[in-house]
């Protein structure tokens, strides 16, 4: 049998499409964004009420950094306000709303 000399084409070879929805959902209309998670919504709760330690967020959810994470990732922004490296106490704030609205000075 002789020797191919063409390769056979692959069901995926050729232009790769974009994907079909946004990779960023803070940036979609309010409406198509993701709901927020019991955990999330507690969390954003206990910040809005003003500056919220680790501990305090540790009582609401176990992983309170990856809801944290899941906070920022739908536009909130979340700052450390103050950090004992001795003790390991954080202190988060709320820094803003996802419309633009600044949480220090609520409407």
């Amino acid at each position: 049998m002789p020797p191919r000399t063409e390769t056979p084409s692959l069901p995926f070879d050729g232009p790769v499409a974009a994907p079909p929805h946004d990779p960023f959902p803070s940036r979609a209309p309010w409406a198509d964004r993701p709901r927020l998670s019991r955990q999330c919504r507690a969390i954003l709760d206990q910040l809005r009420q003003g500056p919220t330690s680790n501990r305090d967020l540790s009582g609401l959810a176990l992983k309170y950094t990856g809801r944290l994470s899941d906070l920022r990732r739908a536009g909130y922004r979340i700052g450390i306000h103050s950090q004992d490296h001795v003790t390991g106490e954080v202190i988060y704030v709320l820094l803003g709303e996802p419309d633009g609205g600044d949480a220090r000075f609520p409407r």
